[in-house]
């Protein structure tokens, strides 16, 4: 392996601990980027986010993100400084941000999980904003500059206009001013990303999409995320029962305004709209978002986004009465 040699000498150097063994957990393999589980000799182990190249900037806004959070007792990964405490390390070529290894194993996705994820969100979305940057779901600067480009809808063949017509309806309305209330983020909460302890409650783990954002925004991805590993294709079909273990999670610890209730069937389909901007899947032609399995999945949730979005919104209603 081209990066345990580097980060080996990483560890050892930075943080004064030889480690013992490095060990990859990532699903995806790459040449230039690693996540691995950092055994030593003793204590616990660590989790080292590893990458090629200089990308202090980007290891530093997420570094921020948790000590904060940390300063204020919110259950989530600490990071581990080096030992001249500093938030990131960095060595021959490789920048690394050591965090705590959160014990446990992937929580699911039944309704009592569901119900404490929802919980987790909310509490997390009472805190203040915080010291930190834009959070992943935050809408950018570049993604609002799209929105001549998506009101001229050219060449978007018919089987996407009905969900670039949404997307114009998005942007517009964020470029003109109409943004939800902004909370503290995780940026990529979903059940894949909640870890059950042994002995002990949920947390979320990879915080590198977290900042400032929406926070119905992130409620939305939640209520579109509990859905996954169902069947999306070929339609993606509400689940009424895990949508309610959501909001019931949620609406314990943070009351969702008219505003935002407003905001729902938008914000549902935000993450998707947002990345599809991003990639200007919008200049595709039809064969492709026939065939292209990314593209058939985005249109799906599209199309469910509604109807997730009236149930979550009668069980919201239902909860805060």
């Amino acid at each position: 392996m081209t990066w345990e040699g580097p980060l080996m000498a990483l560890v050892e150097r930075c943080y004064l601990r030889p480690p013992v063994a490095l060990e990859t957990i990532q699903h995806y393999t790459f040449d230039d980027r690693v996540i691995c589980r950092v055994r030593f000799a003793t204590g616990p182990p660590g989790l080292l986010r590893a990458h090629a190249g200089d990308v202090t900037d980007w290891f530093l806004g997420q570094a921020k993100a948790l000590d904060w959070l940390d300063g204020r007792g919110f259950p989530a990964p600490r990071v581990i400084r080096t030992a001249a405490g500093d938030l990131i390390a960095s060595h021959d070529g490789w920048t690394g941000l050591m965090l705590t290894f959160v014990d446990g194993v992937e929580a699911g996705a039944d309704p009592a999980t569901l119900e404490a994820i929802g919980e987790y969100a909310a509490a997390l979305h009472c805190l203040p904003a915080g010291p930190v940057g834009p959070a992943r779901l935050d809408p950018s600067g570049a993604m609002l500059a799209r929105l001549p480009e998506l009101e001229a809808d050219d060449g978007v063949p018919e089987v996407a206009r009905s969900f670039q017509r949404a997307a114009a309806r998005i942007v517009r309305r964020l470029a003109a001013g109409d943004r939800p209330p902004t909370a503290f983020l995780h940026g990529d909460c979903w059940p894949a990303n909640a870890i059950r302890a042994p002995q002990g409650p949920i947390v979320m783990v990879d915080w590198e999409g977290a900042g400032r954002g929406p926070a119905v925004f992130e409620v939305a991805y939640l209520l579109l995320g509990c859905h996954m590993g169902l069947p999306q294709l070929p339609a993606f079909e509400a689940r009424p029962e895990r949508i309610a273990a959501v909001v019931r999670g949620y609406a314990r610890r943070r009351r969702v305004s008219d505003a935002e209730l407003e905001w729902l069937p938008d914000a549902v389909r935000y993450d998707v709209v947002q990345r599809a901007v991003a990639a200007w899947s919008f200049g595709a032609g039809e064969e492709r978002w026939r065939e292209d399995l990314w593209l058939r999945k985005t249109l799906a949730r599209h199309a469910a986004s509604d109807e997730i979005a009236e149930i979550a919104r009668a069980c919201f209603l239902r909860e805060q009465s």
